[in-house]
């Protein structure tokens, strides 16, 4: 008889130790994929579109002034022969200047480029950081994780706090 309450016991006891551990919630992990997510979001296709056109446009402004350069590079070597030497140096001088002015142009356009591919990036970041952050706490999620980084963290795991404590004590032994 006492073998059985023993036994009882036992069992009675385990189920309580386990009872906190059941009743803790599972962690829950979710998984964004960015790049099929800026693939399909309606305002990245824009911003693709937009950046598209931009491109297309820098790249005719730029064409059209290396058409310029070739041109005026083949009327000075046409003309180079009856060119005195004042004349020479100065068509050349211009010659000079449009090609620089060509630079400056490309590097005017790869500026601007980058700028509007940037803004739309930022715009898109900054609503998917909102959106994420929402779903995560609705969703009770414990993580949500893309490809290359953590995107949202619930705060009952942040562990943060815990580790500066640990590394402001002193080690034993360490001198203070």
């Amino acid at each position: 008889m006492r073998h059985w309450w023993a036994t009882w016991i036992f069992v009675l006891g385990c189920g309580v130790l386990t009872v906190p551990w059941a009743l803790a919630d599972t962690p829950k992990i979710g998984f964004v994929d960015l790049d099929k997510a800026l693939r399909e979001l309606p305002e990245a296709q824009i911003g693709a579109k937009n950046l598209n056109q931009l491109i297309a446009e820098k790249e005719k402004a730029i064409e059209q002034k290396q058409q310029q350069i070739v041109g005026a590079q083949k009327s000075l070597e046409e003309d180079f022969p009856k060119l005195n030497n004042a004349e020479r140096q100065k068509r050349e001088a211009q010659l000079q200047g449009m090609v620089m002015d060509l630079q400056k142009l490309r590097q005017s356009a790869q500026d601007q480029v980058n700028l509007e591919r940037n803004q739309v990036l930022e715009n898109i970041q900054a609503r998917l950081v909102r959106v994420v952050t929402r779903i995560g706490k609705q969703g009770h999620y414990t993580l949500i994780l893309n490809d290359k980084s953590v995107l949202y963290v619930n705060g009952a795991i942040d562990l943060t706090q815990q580790v500066v404590a640990a590394m402001e004590k002193p080690k034993p032994g360490a001198p203070k």
